[in-house]
């Protein structure tokens, strides 16, 4: 009795083994250029979105389909393939079949969006019932490349890459999976024996090489995203099927391109960049600058790019007149502009007594008194007139646009006057002048230092007398203000601010008479500083004496 209970449940055991899925996704990709979902025969789901469709292509019939909390829409049998229609969202997909098994919760390895098409590729096997001996477990060897792949056995997950473990004898189903490869799916037996299989998956995928001429190091995407490479770019592996390459670079066109990808092969993508920029050359003075649309570029000579459109050009040169110019950009047009600002020019006369004297401006000599320079720039200069026997003036002149600045000069001698003996030899005027120059001298001394006393003494009453008339004014108005607001000692804040508005226009009044005084005293100190006479040496016959120059 116990023999037979045994093999019931061996017979009962093996029956459920072989129960197990024979169903494995072989490949799940998108497929962008089909637009049965979106145009062709569109479906809407209970929300009023246009559904998703997977195309599960297989040659076997009587699949039944679940999918997560989202439902499906309708499942449709077409010729060799299913279209499952499914909303937006869907996560996971279950596969049931009478004699194949069952396939529970396929995950989509990408999102399911909406009006989108995708295709499902099934790999089925065929169910075999055998009988086989109770027997111990036996060793279990799955290899994988690449390695890392992930192995299902029995439709349940078994390892990431290799798979080893000791399991009971029977027949299994194994599944091997990973990104960018075909799922291989098939059934083995494990008998008594250990048992080793090497599952080599094949390729889902190739390359792309991205190159840009005339210029390299442009910004990629692919399928919207950034490649975080520029170009050149290598060998960047891509899931087999339809892509778009995006180049883009600063200052030319961006480029799209349709590719497609096709397993374990490279397509080469090579970019010719359009310009959207014109180069200009600008050639001005080394010392001048470049203003573009008013904003600084450079100074002295500049070259670079710029997009295509108008811009004006100013040319600024210190003591120039500005050059402007328009120029209207074209891409991939070469442009050389050639701008110099004109100077502004006034000129100088000189005039010394004596004439023959030598002009030197700003350290450089010119020519001789008395003469025009001509084509001078706007600005301060510094002119020296130098003459033999004379000493040398030094003047600051200013040359003002479009006129002509007057320098007149008399060169002081350096030599002592020469008069003839024969002139002055019958002559007694010593008597006349002996004392007059020391005596004109200290009267014109005495007269200076008079006016610099008063005016000294009129500028210290102006300042007391309107630091006075400052302060009484701010004490009115506090008081003022303090009047407004003031209540049981009202009466004295008002006779503080009649007394003070009485001060203020007096001390103002004196410091304004102060101020005039002092002004008329500084005239008259001035005119008193410069003594209107000269003395020099005079040889007479019985001696010599000393001549003097009196100027009206």
């Amino acid at each position: 009795m116990k023999r037979i209970l045994t093999i019931l449940l061996f017979a009962l055991f093996t029956e459920t083994l072989f129960a197990q899925s024979q169903i494995s996704v072989q490949s799940f990709r998108k497929l962008d250029s089909d637009m049965t979902a979106r145009i062709e025969s569109p479906k809407k789901d209970q929300n009023g979105d246009i559904c998703a469709i997977i195309k599960v292509v297989t040659t076997q019939t009587g699949f039944t389909w679940d999918s997560d909390g989202l439902g499906i829409i309708s499942a449709e049998p077409k010729v060799g393939e299913y279209w499952i229609y499914l909303p937006w969202g869907a996560k996971r997909l279950t596969i049931k079949h009478p004699q194949l098994g069952v396939l529970r919760e396929y995950q989509y390895p990408v999102p399911i969006e909406r009006a989108t098409v995708y295709e499902m590729v099934l790999t089925t096997g065929k169910v075999v019932t055998s009988v086989e001996p109770i027997v111990t477990g036996q060793w279990l060897l799955i290899n994988t490349e690449p390695a890392g792949a992930m192995v299902y056995l029995n439709d349940k997950f078994a390892s990431n890459g290799t798979y080893q473990a000791r399991i009971k004898p029977g027949s299994y189903t194994y599944r091997v999976e990973a990104p960018l490869y075909h799922s291989e799916a098939g059934k083995f037996d494990l008998t008594d024996t250990r048992k080793e299989l090497t599952v080599k998956l094949k390729p889902a995928f190739g390359f792309v090489t991205v190159n840009s001429s005339p210029e390299e190091d442009a910004r990629i995407s692919i399928d919207g995203k950034p490649v975080d490479k520029n170009t050149p770019l290598k060998n960047e592996a891509l899931a087999s099927g339809d892509h778009w390459v995006q180049v883009i670079k600063d200052m030319y066109e961006p480029v799209n391109q349709k590719i497609t990808i096709v397993d374990g092969q490279t397509v080469p993508v090579n970019v010719v960049l359009v310009p959207t920029f014109g180069e200009i050359t600008i050639t001005i003075p080394e010392n001048a600058t470049i203003y573009l649309d008013n904003v600084l570029k450079s100074t002295g000579t500049w070259k670079g790019r710029l997009n295509a459109g108008v811009y004006s050009i100013e040319v600024r040169r210190e003591k120039y007149r500005s050059a402007k110019q328009d120029i209207d950009v074209t891409a991939g047009q070469k442009q050389s502009i050639d701008l110099q600002p004109s100077p502004i020019f006034g000129a100088l006369d000189v005039i010394t007594t004596p004439p023959g004297a030598t002009i030197t401006l700003e350290g450089k000599e010119q020519v001789t008194t008395p003469n025009t320079i001509n084509n001078l720039l706007i600005g301060e200069y510094k002119v020296q007139l130098s003459k033999q026997g004379y000493s040398t003036v030094s003047r600051q002149i200013t040359i003002e646009e479009g006129k002509i600045t007057m320098l007149k000069e008399t060169l002081p001698s350096t030599a002592a006057p020469k008069i003839e003996r024969d002139k002055i030899a019958d002559s007694d005027q010593p008597k006349v002048i002996d004392k007059a120059p020391k005596e004109i001298a200290k009267s014109y001394s005495t007269e200076y230092y008079k006016y610099k006393k008063r005016k000294s003494l009129w500028l210290v009453s102006a300042l007391v007398t309107g630091a006075a008339g400052t302060v009484s004014y701010l004490q009115a108005k506090s008081a003022s203000d303090n009047y407004k607001t003031a209540t049981t000692d009202a009466e004295d804040v008002y006779k503080k601010m009649e007394l003070y508005n009485m001060i203020s226009p007096i001390a103002l009044g004196v410091a304004g008479f102060c101020t005039i005084e002092f002004i008329l005293t500084s005239g008259k100190q001035a005119k008193a500083r410069k003594l209107p006479v000269s003395f020099y040496p005079v040889p007479l016959r019985n001696g010599g004496g000393l001549g003097l120059t009196y100027n009206f």
